[in-house]
Protein backbone atom coordinates (compact mmCIF):
# COMPACT_ATOMS: atom_id res chain seq x y z
CA UNK A 1 0.00 0.00 0.00
CA UNK A 2 2.68 2.33 0.63
CA UNK A 3 4.30 1.94 -2.35
CA UNK A 4 0.86 2.95 -4.26
CA UNK A 5 0.59 5.84 -2.07
CA UNK A 6 3.56 6.97 -3.27
CA UNK A 7 3.06 6.34 -6.86
CA UNK A 8 -0.30 8.46 -6.57
CA UNK A 9 1.80 11.69 -4.81
CA UNK A 10 4.31 11.41 -7.63
CA UNK A 11 1.93 11.31 -10.52
CA UNK A 12 0.24 14.07 -9.07
CA UNK A 13 3.39 16.25 -8.76
CA UNK A 14 4.34 15.30 -12.76
CA UNK A 15 2.66 17.99 -14.07
CA UNK A 16 4.56 21.12 -11.91
CA UNK A 17 7.99 19.69 -11.29
CA UNK A 18 9.53 19.30 -15.21
CA UNK A 19 12.97 19.70 -16.01
CA UNK A 20 15.49 18.68 -19.39
CA UNK A 21 16.93 15.39 -19.00
CA UNK A 22 16.97 12.51 -21.31
CA UNK A 23 14.04 10.53 -22.72
CA UNK A 24 12.50 7.29 -21.85
CA UNK A 25 8.80 6.48 -23.21
CA UNK A 26 6.47 3.76 -24.60
CA UNK A 27 3.37 4.28 -26.38
CA UNK A 28 0.43 1.74 -26.07
CA UNK A 29 -0.86 3.29 -29.28
CA UNK A 30 1.12 1.89 -32.66
CA UNK A 31 -1.35 2.84 -35.27
CA UNK A 32 -0.22 5.84 -37.66
CA UNK A 33 -2.74 8.88 -38.04
CA UNK A 34 -2.58 10.98 -40.34
CA UNK A 35 0.14 13.75 -40.38
CA UNK A 36 -0.48 16.70 -38.29
CA UNK A 37 0.76 20.45 -38.88
CA UNK A 38 1.72 21.12 -35.33
CA UNK A 39 -0.08 24.55 -34.80
CA UNK A 40 -0.86 23.60 -31.10
CA UNK A 41 3.16 24.35 -29.84
CA UNK A 42 3.77 27.69 -31.85
CA UNK A 43 7.23 27.97 -29.86
CA UNK A 44 9.58 29.81 -31.54
CA UNK A 45 12.64 31.57 -30.11
CA UNK A 46 11.63 34.55 -27.50
CA UNK A 47 8.02 33.76 -27.55
CA UNK A 48 6.36 34.19 -24.06
CA UNK A 49 3.03 32.95 -22.35
CA UNK A 50 1.91 34.65 -19.19
CA UNK A 51 -0.54 32.44 -16.77
CA UNK A 52 -2.60 32.42 -13.24
CA UNK A 53 -2.50 29.49 -11.39
CA UNK A 54 -5.74 29.73 -9.25
CA UNK A 55 -5.62 26.82 -6.08
CA UNK A 56 -9.16 25.44 -3.99
CA UNK A 57 -8.18 28.13 -1.04
CA UNK A 58 -8.21 31.11 -4.16
CA UNK A 59 -4.67 31.91 -3.77
CA UNK A 60 -3.22 33.29 -7.01
CA UNK A 61 0.03 32.94 -8.27
CA UNK A 62 1.65 34.55 -11.66
CA UNK A 63 3.96 33.61 -14.25
CA UNK A 64 5.35 33.60 -17.59
CA UNK A 65 7.26 31.12 -19.72
CA UNK A 66 9.45 31.98 -22.42
CA UNK A 67 10.99 30.16 -25.16
CA UNK A 68 15.06 30.02 -25.06
CA UNK A 69 16.57 28.29 -27.49
CA UNK A 70 16.87 24.75 -28.78
CA UNK A 71 18.72 21.83 -27.02
CA UNK A 72 19.38 17.95 -29.05
CA UNK A 73 18.37 15.25 -26.51
CA UNK A 74 19.30 11.46 -28.27
CA UNK A 75 19.69 13.07 -31.19
CA UNK A 76 16.04 15.32 -30.94
CA UNK A 77 15.61 18.73 -31.18
CA UNK A 78 13.43 19.95 -28.26
CA UNK A 79 12.26 23.96 -27.32
CA UNK A 80 13.40 24.34 -23.98
CA UNK A 81 10.38 26.44 -22.42
CA UNK A 82 10.00 28.02 -18.77
CA UNK A 83 11.40 30.62 -16.01
CA UNK A 84 13.52 30.09 -12.77
CA UNK A 85 11.62 27.57 -11.22
CA UNK A 86 9.55 25.69 -13.92
CA UNK A 87 11.19 23.88 -16.91
CA UNK A 88 10.03 21.46 -19.95
CA UNK A 89 11.37 20.70 -23.33
CA UNK A 90 8.82 20.15 -25.63
CA UNK A 91 8.59 19.53 -29.43
CA UNK A 92 6.39 18.24 -32.16
CA UNK A 93 6.62 15.72 -35.28
CA UNK A 94 3.56 15.67 -37.57
CA UNK A 95 1.27 16.38 -34.87
CA UNK A 96 2.59 14.31 -32.00
CA UNK A 97 3.51 16.33 -29.06
CA UNK A 98 5.93 15.32 -26.44
CA UNK A 99 7.61 16.75 -23.43
CA UNK A 100 10.94 15.73 -21.67
CA UNK A 101 10.93 15.56 -18.13
CA UNK A 102 12.65 15.09 -14.95
CA UNK A 103 11.18 15.13 -11.30
CA UNK A 104 14.36 15.61 -9.56
CA UNK A 105 12.90 14.59 -6.05
CA UNK A 106 10.14 13.86 -3.66
CA UNK A 107 9.56 12.80 -0.22
CA UNK A 108 12.83 10.55 -1.43
CA UNK A 109 11.67 9.44 -4.38
CA UNK A 110 12.62 9.64 -7.78
CA UNK A 111 11.56 9.70 -11.88
CA UNK A 112 13.87 9.37 -13.99
CA UNK A 113 13.74 10.70 -17.74
CA UNK A 114 10.14 11.37 -18.80
CA UNK A 115 8.95 11.61 -21.94
CA UNK A 116 5.55 12.33 -22.13
CA UNK A 117 3.23 12.40 -25.17
CA UNK A 118 0.35 14.82 -24.10
CA UNK A 119 -0.95 15.93 -27.00
CA UNK A 120 -2.11 14.48 -30.80
CA UNK A 121 -3.98 16.49 -33.04
CA UNK A 122 -4.46 14.10 -35.95
CA UNK A 123 -6.60 11.77 -33.77
CA UNK A 124 -10.33 11.91 -33.39
CA UNK A 125 -11.98 12.41 -30.18
CA UNK A 126 -12.39 9.14 -28.02
CA UNK A 127 -8.14 8.32 -28.77
CA UNK A 128 -6.10 7.04 -25.74
CA UNK A 129 -2.12 6.74 -25.65
CA UNK A 130 -0.01 6.22 -22.74
CA UNK A 131 3.39 6.16 -21.38
CA UNK A 132 5.09 4.42 -18.73
CA UNK A 133 7.17 5.54 -15.76
CA UNK A 134 8.81 4.39 -12.78
CA UNK A 135 9.74 5.97 -9.53
CA UNK A 136 12.13 4.40 -7.00
CA UNK A 137 13.51 4.84 -3.63
CA UNK A 138 17.04 3.06 -2.74
CA UNK A 139 15.89 -0.53 -3.39
CA UNK A 140 11.93 0.35 -3.60
CA UNK A 141 10.64 1.43 -7.25
CA UNK A 142 7.29 0.68 -8.57
CA UNK A 143 5.57 1.79 -11.95
CA UNK A 144 2.59 3.03 -13.37
CA UNK A 145 0.83 4.23 -16.35
CA UNK A 146 -0.53 7.64 -17.42
CA UNK A 147 -2.82 7.58 -20.07
CA UNK A 148 -4.05 10.72 -22.34
CA UNK A 149 -7.17 10.75 -24.08
CA UNK A 150 -8.80 13.08 -26.20
CA UNK A 151 -12.10 14.82 -24.80
CA UNK A 152 -12.74 17.61 -27.05
CA UNK A 153 -11.64 18.77 -30.33
CA UNK A 154 -12.41 21.67 -32.75
CA UNK A 155 -14.93 23.56 -29.62
CA UNK A 156 -14.47 27.30 -28.71
CA UNK A 157 -13.80 27.57 -24.85
CA UNK A 158 -13.63 31.47 -23.30
CA UNK A 159 -10.67 31.22 -21.07
CA UNK A 160 -9.93 35.01 -18.81
CA UNK A 161 -13.09 36.33 -21.11
CA UNK A 162 -11.47 35.54 -24.20
CA UNK A 163 -12.80 33.20 -26.93
CA UNK A 164 -10.15 30.83 -28.28
CA UNK A 165 -11.33 28.66 -31.20
CA UNK A 166 -10.13 25.23 -32.39
CA UNK A 167 -9.00 23.80 -29.01
CA UNK A 168 -8.23 20.17 -28.10
CA UNK A 169 -8.77 19.16 -24.42
CA UNK A 170 -6.91 16.11 -23.57
CA UNK A 171 -7.18 14.38 -20.15
CA UNK A 172 -4.85 12.71 -18.44
CA UNK A 173 -5.27 9.65 -16.22
CA UNK A 174 -2.67 7.87 -13.37
CA UNK A 175 -2.98 4.03 -12.71
CA UNK A 176 -0.51 2.25 -10.73
CA UNK A 177 0.54 -1.19 -11.76
CA UNK A 178 0.22 -3.70 -8.94
CA UNK A 179 1.22 -7.25 -9.43
CA UNK A 180 1.31 -7.05 -13.06
CA UNK A 181 -2.53 -4.96 -13.24
CA UNK A 182 -3.11 -1.54 -14.08
CA UNK A 183 -4.83 -0.15 -10.98
CA UNK A 184 -7.00 3.24 -11.58
CA UNK A 185 -5.97 5.81 -9.50
CA UNK A 186 -7.79 9.12 -11.07
CA UNK A 187 -7.69 12.10 -13.54
CA UNK A 188 -4.85 14.07 -12.53
CA UNK A 189 -5.49 17.05 -15.01
CA UNK A 190 -8.11 18.33 -18.15
CA UNK A 191 -5.61 20.43 -20.20
CA UNK A 192 -7.17 22.87 -23.43
CA UNK A 193 -4.97 23.66 -26.11
CA UNK A 194 -5.43 26.79 -28.46
CA UNK A 195 -4.53 26.60 -32.19
CA UNK A 196 -1.94 28.54 -32.73
CA UNK A 197 -0.92 29.28 -28.81
CA UNK A 198 -0.82 26.02 -27.20
CA UNK A 199 -1.70 25.58 -23.58
CA UNK A 200 -4.75 27.72 -22.87
CA UNK A 201 -6.11 26.00 -19.46
CA UNK A 202 -4.87 23.34 -16.97
CA UNK A 203 -7.89 22.05 -14.67
CA UNK A 204 -6.68 20.20 -11.71
CA UNK A 205 -8.08 18.62 -8.54
CA UNK A 206 -6.97 21.37 -6.02
CA UNK A 207 -5.99 23.96 -9.09
CA UNK A 208 -7.00 25.50 -12.11
CA UNK A 209 -4.36 26.99 -14.40
CA UNK A 210 -5.74 29.57 -16.86
CA UNK A 211 -3.61 31.92 -19.86
CA UNK A 212 -3.77 35.72 -19.50
CA UNK A 213 -1.62 36.78 -22.60
CA UNK A 214 0.86 35.63 -24.97
CA UNK A 215 3.41 37.16 -27.69
CA UNK A 216 4.62 35.45 -30.50
CA UNK A 217 7.76 35.83 -32.30
CA UNK A 218 8.15 35.52 -36.16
Amino acid sequence: MKKCYVLIVMLAAVTLLFACSKEMSREGDNSQPPAGNCDYAPYTNGSSFSYVNVNSAKDTTHYTLTVSGDTTINGNVYKKIGNDSVFTCSACNTGIYTQVASILTFQGYKADDLKLTYLKDNVPVGTSWQDTISVSNGGISTSGIIQFTVTQKGVTKAVNGKDYAEVIAVRMDAYALVLGNAVPVGTLSTSYYGKGIGLIEADQEQDTTRIVSYTLMP
